[in-house]
Parts: structure tokens; C-alpha cells; sequence
């Protein structure tokens, strides 16, 4: 019997993966902070049979925050760190762009996201989008994607068609529980849906 293809999901990372600097960027290693119940969170996806794909804003590097070099090395570390705990990040996109470049990857944009599909083949309308901002929302409802949101401030509920959750460990077990039902998937929330929420924009 051949093996299933994996499924996907997409992450963002500061505010769903490590903790925001508030004000700022995380521009060291020092100030990467997990989440509580992230790395369990990305192990479990490991032990479902999904790959993780991280799609995130870094202005800091247009911005001359951090060097290209600085955020790469960042990025290896973290991952390290998820796979000596189990889980499995299969690559990370990053935008670098400042708001004012108007690119097509910068997100509310869907541009990494579409990236993402052309490098992976996965289904948009069958893979969820676990982001903690208004833009994360956007870029997933722009893309086909479904959307969980983390807000730690919240229980778990749900709210046209909006799933919200208060971490990723929650946001795992509602994408797996998903699937796993078989019940079909959430509708993709539209942009009202998520403005709903009266979210902040973030800088990144």
C-alpha cells in the first residue's frame, strides 16, 4: 500500500511559534523565545504526518535590523531546536520587503503562500494557515487557505467561521482533528471575517 502524501500547514512565526518583541524584532538568538506548548505543538504535527512550512514578515532586515546572514542563522538554530524536540520544520519563507515596497510576498499578500504550493504541490482549500495577526488572516483567505487564530487571550471558539485558539498546541489539535474527523473543512473566512476581530496590524 503506498504511503500517504503528507499534509501541510502553514505557520507564521513570531507570535505562533516564539514570543513578539515588543516594539521590535527578534534580531539575536537570545531573544528567541519559544511559546509555550510550541515545541509540543510542532512535535505533534511530526507524529501526525504533517510538514510544516513557516511563512513570516521580517522587515527587520530591510530595515537594517538584522543582516540576511544574522536572520539564516537564527532560522538554523530555531529549527534545530524543533527537530532535537520531535517536530519537523520542512523550510521557512520569509519576506524582507518594508511595507512601502508594495511587494507581492509581504504579507497580507499571499506571495509566500503561493510560493509554498509551487514548491510542495499542496491543495490550498485542503491546508490551514495558524497565524496570530489580521495580515496572516488576509494572505490565507487570498490564497484558498483556511485559517486558525491564535490569540493567547482566548479559549478555544470559533466565530464566523473563524477558528481562535489561545496556541499552536491548541491550533494543532483543531487542524488534526479536522482531518481526522473527515467532516470536510472549515470555510475559508473572507477579509470582514477577520477584520472582525479588530486585530492589529503588525510590523513585521
Amino acid at each position: 500500500m503506498p504511503n500517504r502524501p503528507p499534509h501541510y500547514v502553514l505557520l507564521d512565526r513570531d507570535g505562533v511559534i516564539n514570543r513578539r518583541v515588543l516594539g521590535g524584532y527578534v534580531t539575536h538568538w537570545e531573544q528567541f523565545e519559544f511559546l509555550p506548548r510550541a515545541l509540543d505543538a510542532l512535535r505533534l504535527f511530526a507524529e501526525k504526518g504533517y510538514e510544516c512550512l513557516v511563512i513570516s514578515n521580517q522587515a527587520c532586515v530591510a530595515r537594517k535590523l538584522l543582516s540576511v546572514a544574522g536572520l539564516e542563522t537564527i532560522t538554523r538554530r530555531f529549527m534545530l531546536e524543533v527537530a532535537l524536540a520531535g517536530g519537523n520544520i520542512r523550510q521557512v519563507y520569509y519576506c524582507m520587503h518594508l511595507p512601502e515596497d508594495l511587494c507581492s510576498c509581504r504579507k497580507p499578500q499571499p506571495g509566500m503562500i503561493h510560493r509554498a504550493r509551487l514548491d510542495y504541490g499542496f491543495v490550498a482549500s485542503e491546508t490551514f494557515f495558524v497565524g496570530d495577526s489580521l495580515e496572516d488572516l488576509q494572505a490565507a483567505a487570498s490564497a484558498g487557505c483556511h485559517a486558525v487564530l491564535v490569540r493567547r487571550d482566548a479559549f478555544l471558539e470559533k466565530h464566523n467561521a473563524l477558528t481562535v485558539t489561545s496556541n499552536l498546541y491548541e491550533a494543532a489539535e483543531t487542524v488534526i482533528a479536522q482531518q481526522t474527523a473527515g467532516h470536510g473543512w472549515l470555510q475559508v473566512p473572507s477579509a470582514m471575517d477577520a477584520s472582525s476581530h479588530t486585530l492589529r496590524a503588525r510590523q513585521n
